[in-house]
């Protein structure tokens, strides 16, 4: 299935309301951290991605008018930051998250920052995908055996038209395959990739 690369400027302009984005990711650091001090247990593959660089970069998608709507969805949403920031741009936002603390975090932070953004727990993964099996194989922090969200949210991944994510080292294909299969025409997917920073894909 076709898709292009799109090219994400090393400088890109700051959001218009940046006091409202820098409450967003000053509440969600604190709260991050004191999750991380006190939780009875870890959760082994919870990292956050880099919030700042989130924001500024939905924002730029957003003036340069690449999306075909504003719908979004956070595969992996932890905490729900990058569901918040989008929600704050303006975008009807939800995320995704496999872990219930997680989930009742994110909500709890939403609530507090009075942002309408929503989260599901389940699988960001739908259940019709073509050869899972296969595709999954050497993908070791992401489960195909729980349901798939997009029914209580009442939505497919079809419906959205910009998809998040930040996926471990070498398991960028696996959500490349997942969205290019499921994805509507002309949607787009961006993933956070560490020291690489942001990559864009729209699927044609």
């Amino acid at each position: 299935m076709p898709f292009e690369q799109i090219a994400i400027p090393d400088i890109v302009t700051p959001p218009g309301n940046p006091s409202a984005i820098i409450e967003i990711i000053d509440h969600a650091n604190q709260r991050i951290d004191d999750y991380t001090k006190s939780a009875p247990s870890i959760i082994h593959n919870f990292v956050h991605c880099d919030f700042d660089l989130t924001a500024l970069t939905i924002h730029w998608i957003l003036e340069n008018n690449l999306l075909t709507g504003e719908r979004f969805c956070e595969w992996g949403s932890g905490f729900g930051v990058a569901t918040m920031l989008a929600t704050a741009a303006g975008m009807d936002a939800v995320g995704i998250e496999i872990e219930p603390i997680l989930v009742k975090h994110s909500q709890q932070l939403a609530g507090e920052l009075r942002i309408d953004s929503r989260f599901f727990c389940g699988s960001f993964i739908p259940h019709d995908v073509t050869d899972i099996l296969e595709i999954s194989r050497d993908v070791e922090h992401v489960t195909i055996e729980e349901d798939d969200a997009y029914q209580e949210i009442g939505q497919e991944l079809s419906d959205f038209d910009l998809v998040f994510a930040f996926p471990w080292p070498g398991e960028s294909d696996f959500f490349e395959a997942i969205f290019l299969e499921c994805a509507a025409t002309g949607a787009c997917l961006l993933t956070y990739r560490g020291r690489e920073g942001m990559h864009l894909i729209r699927k044609l």
